[in-house]
């Protein structure tokens, strides 16, 4: 699942901008680009579009207002040269407020806070027809989609997070509870304050610990009866 985006902006060089740093992320797919507010106000009335990049001022109607005229707006990342209209914007719920020129690094934190605000609503979790259950995991500068059955376990260390996968290895900053509450409670448990491990991907379960792809993995003091528990297993 890709998130349609379009870009609002009476600047070619600036909708060029946006453009190719939106096309860098992961889980976005340009959707179109308008010169003003009534261009993309018929533009939402024919199609379903996720996110936009709106400037403020452009002819007819400044971004702000045309704003107000959305019944269900979908999430806004304000792009604009001027700073003073960052209060009135916020008010309207925007996702963040980027000043030009826009550097990549910038745009990219107010995409993972719009990915962010999707998750609080359907816990970032997107489920196929086939009922195959994806998350997102920031991860070299990019939102990876991940299908849950691929995780074995998730091991947290001092400053970074290891997503052990079937086939390869992910090293992300997230914390391990964030990602915790991204997952399905009933398919993974935490076992140990450094681990969380995928329950269909245990071969063996000792009293001390778990056994997932040949690695022994331990139960923490603190967790180990929940995590018995949540296996099903007696003590």
């Amino acid at each position: 699942m890709k998130f349609k985006y379009v870009i609002v902006d009476d600047e070619p060089l600036a909708r060029k901008l946006i453009s190719s740093h939106a096309s860098k992320i992961e889980g976005l797919e340009f959707y179109g680009e308008c010169t003003n507010a009534i261009e993309a106000s018929n533009l939402l009335r024919n199609k379903k579009v996720d996110l936009i990049f709106l400037d403020i001022q452009m002819p007819e109607i400044d971004g702000l207002k045309f704003i107000s005229t959305l019944k269900n707006p979908p999430g806004i990342i304000i792009t604009t040269a001027h700073r003073d209209f960052g209060p009135e914007a916020f008010e309207l719920d925007v996702i963040d407020y980027l000043l030009k020129p826009i550097r990549f690094e910038r745009l990219l934190k107010s995409v993972n806070k719009f990915f962010d605000k999707r998750a609080d609503s359907a816990s970032k979790i997107v489920s196929s027809p086939e009922e195959e259950i994806f998350i997102y995991v920031r991860a070299e500068r990019k939102m990876h989609r991940i299908s849950v059955n691929e995780i074995l376990f998730i091991e947290s260390l001092d400053e970074y997070v290891k997503v052990h996968l079937k086939n390869k290895l992910m090293i992300t900053r997230e914390n391990i509870s964030v990602l915790e509450q991204k997952l399905p409670p009933e398919r993974f448990v935490r076992i140990h304050r450094s681990f969380l491990v995928s329950i269909k991907s245990i071969t063996a379960i000792a009293s001390d610990g778990v056994e997932i792809a040949g690695k022994i993995l331990p139960f923490g003091r603190a967790f180990r009866q929940s995590a018995l528990a949540g296996l099903k297993v007696k003590t």
